[in-house]
Order: structure tokens, then C-alpha cells, then sequence
């Protein structure tokens, strides 16, 4: 993250367009400013400064504007990554950040070490949690710190974009072998010990 904007030094007030206390333009669920007229995306008005949520804020800003759709931005299902040796990569909620929320959530942990391609290719540092909400079981976040983490996050960021639980993950086949399996295995842990699963079993 950037340093904040400077929005309330360029007379904002003027077009009726308030800024936060913070120097973010204010906008709703749907990008609109304080001004119904006015769409604000991307770092002046985001929670977060990526290329790609700007881009995305931008498309769907223009859509509500343009056609009268109510498209709101879906902050939880955006990946982020850092491309250290091995790399970190995440999605959705934190365990301390689901408590914060007031979510009772689970979460499961997996060393790398017992996933089979790490194992064949001899990757094996590495680490993937999940967050799941406990009652309904849907995953809320998953967080990987392994090689090839910011490749691997895109089958969980699907997961916590359509609310999948972690019996559908478990249903879903994966190629064997390969590292994505991880995310797969760390929603069977839940109920087993993967460390003493045959290849590929449910």
C-alpha cells in the first residue's frame, strides 16, 4: 500500500464529493461518491491499491453509471501476493480477522511436506491454511507461503468468490500430482489425516 491520497486538497467539496478523514474519496457499495453523479475507483477511493481492483472498480463503475446496474465490488475474493523466496500469497479473511468480524470460524494448517508434488519436485517448505466459517462450512480465506504460492491462490480465490464450503472442494477432483492439490488437501483435513491418505482418496 501507497501512501494516502490527497483527495480533500483538489476542492472536492465543491461537486458535493466528501472525503474520508483518512484522504479517500467516500464511495458506497457501488463506487458512487456523495455526488450520485460521480463514480470514484482505484487508490483515491479503494481499500486497497492494486492495478487490478482499480481496474476492475473502474469496469463496474462505468456499467452502474452508464445502465443503471447495482454491481458491487466483492473486496473478499481479492488475491494478494508478495514475491519473496518462497512466495506468500492470500485470500478473504484472517483467523484473528474473522474473530475481529464476530465470524466463528475454523481453520486448518498443512505443511507442504505432505503433499505429493512438493514432495516429488522437493519443494516441500512451504505452509497453506484455510479459514472456513464453522457452521455452514464455507471457506471465508486461504493463505499460502510456498513456491509458486501466487500461481497456486486462484483455485482458492474461486472458492471464497462463489462461496464454496469445503465439501465441495473435496468433490472436486485435482490433477494428481501437482501443488493446487494442496488446497484440496488442506480441506480434507478438516476430517482426516492427509499425511496417511493414499493418492487421491475422499
Amino acid at each position: 500500500m501507497g501512501s494516502p491520497p490527497i483527495a480533500r486538497e483538489i476542492g472536492l467539496e465543491r461537486a458535493g464529493v466528501e472525503v474520508t478523514q483518512k484522504g479517500y474519496i467516500q464511495v458506497d457499495d457501488e463506487m458512487r461518491t456523495t455526488n450520485e453523479n460521480i463514480y470514484a475507483v482505484g487508490d483515491v477511493a479503494s481499500k486497497i491499491a492494486l492495478e487490478t481492483v482499480a481496474a476492475s472498480q473502474g469496469s463496474m463503475a462505468a456499467e452502474n453509471a452508464l445502465t443503471g446496474s447495482h454491481h458491487t465490488f466483492d473486496y473478499l475474493s481479492v488475491p494478494r501476493a508478495v514475491f519473496t523466496h518462497p512466495e506468500v500469497a492470500s485470500v478473504g479473511l484472517t483467523e484473528k480477522k474473522a474473530e475481529e468480524m464476530g465470524i466463528e470460524c475454523s481453520c486448518r494448517g498443512l505443511e507442504f511436506k505432505v503433499v505429493p508434488k512438493a514432495d516429488l519436485i522437493h519443494e516441500t517448505k512451504g505452509y497453506i491454511k484455510m479459514v472456513i466459517e464453522a457452521k455452514s462450512e464455507r471457506v471465508i480465506g486461504v493463505h499460502i507461503l510456498a513456491s509458486g504460492a501466487a500461481d497456486l491462490i486462484h483455485a482458492a480465490v474461486m472458492a471464497v468468490k462463489f462461496k464454496h464450503t469445503i465439501r465441495d472442494i473435496r468433490s472436486t477432483l485435482f490433477v494428481f500430482p501437482t501443488l493446487s492439490e494442496s488446497i484440496k488437501l488442506v480441506a480434507q483435513s478438516f476430517t482426516k489425516d492427509v499425511a496417511n491418505l493414499s493418492c487421491c482418496i475422499e
